[in-house]
């Protein structure tokens, strides 16, 4: 008895590993997301890439451009490397569902300088690296096509006179994950 019980045990754990290992040659790994909201609201370009690490986690980089003189003072541009948490993932996709991202940001603008006493005006321009933490929801049909909500934020680390001292991070996303 205690021999068969060994042997079942052992067929149900490679049968588990076998599914996890299935799990991660047949699941779809890239990922592609715009902002649509930055994209609407100002003329903004942000770009999303994730690696699907494994159902629970992922990495990326995120870029974003500015095409608006008036947002220059926020930012002209942003690189942003980050790496997310999935948690309450039941899902055989993976990667989806609530998370909780950590990352970093590499950024520059223009500050404009205002001199009353002379009626003058002169840009500066500025760069820094922060970091932050971002909270979202991912919705991932089955097809492959993304949809997120996110919102967070975080602080500039150099203690730069013309640069903000933190930034917001978060959107509306759609995108669409493949081979």
């Amino acid at each position: 008895m205690k021999k068969i019980l060994a042997v079942v045990l052992l067929i149900i754990c490679f049968q588990a590993k076998a599914q996890e290992e299935s799990f991660v040659k047949n699941q779809n790994r890239h990922e592609f997301r715009i902002d649509a909201l930055e994209a609407l609201a100002i003329p903004n370009l942000e770009i999303n890439y994730e690696y699907v690490i494994s159902r629970y986690s992922g990495a990326g980089i995120a870029t974003s451009f500015s095409f608006d003189d008036d947002h220059k003072e926020y930012q002209s541009f942003a690189i942003e490397p980050y790496y997310r948490q999935y948690f309450f993932n039941n899902k055989d996709f993976g990667a989806r569902g609530f998370f909780v991202e950590g990352l970093l940001r590499f950024a520059g603008g223009e500050e404009e300088i205002i001199n009353i006493a002379n009626n003058s005006r002169t840009t500066e321009d500025w760069t820094n690296v922060g970091i932050g933490v971002v909270l979202g929801q991912k919705w991932v049909s089955d097809n492959g096509f993304v949809f997120e909500i996110s919102l967070g934020g975080g602080r500039y680390l150099s203690d730069d006179t013309f640069s903000p001292e933190g930034f917001v991070r978060g959107g509306i996303l759609v995108g669409y994950r493949f081979f």
